[in-house]
């Protein structure tokens, strides 16, 4: 089974997925991918480049930890810090037991003049510990 962690509803969503296949002949196979939706009318699909599984599993384990609190605070978490960096979540509390997210998409790293933030949820908190639970089982 492909790893694929993907955060949000049915309207609107992010994921990150490790292809088992080149999405062409540029990209060597199991690159990571970064795909979104927004209702249709926005979508995204592009090539991580250069993260590595390690990083991917660091970034679920922040998650991870930072959803699993009991009283889940604000927090943002990159899957590659310190570098170009396709995908960041930030994730707000809203409510006992729904969290809102932001996810900032940067298709060529942390180029400021090329990245898109896209609001998700709120959405019930036990979703997104769910997916996360099982795309760090995913993982190993």
């Amino acid at each position: 089974m492909t790893p694929r962690l993907r955060i949000g509803d049915d309207e609107c969503w992010v994921a990150l997925t490790s292809p088992e296949e080149p999405a062409g002949p540029e990209e060597p196979t199991g690159s990571w991918r970064v795909t979104a939706d927004w209702g249709g009318a926005f979508t995204a699909d592009f090539a991580a480049r250069g993260v590595d599984t390690e990083e991917v599993a660091a970034f679920a384990d922040r998650l991870l930890a930072r959803t699993g609190a009991a009283m889940p605070l604000s927090f943002w978490a990159e899957v590659s810090e310190g570098r170009g960096n396709p995908l960041r979540l930030s994730a707000i509390p809203a409510g006992d037991d729904d969290i809102a997210f932001v996810a900032r998409l940067t298709p060529v790293g942390h180029d400021v003049t090329n990245h898109l933030d896209m609001e998700i949820g709120p959405v019930p908190l036990d979703g997104p510990r769910a997916e996360l639970e099982e795309f760090r089982r995913d993982l190993v």
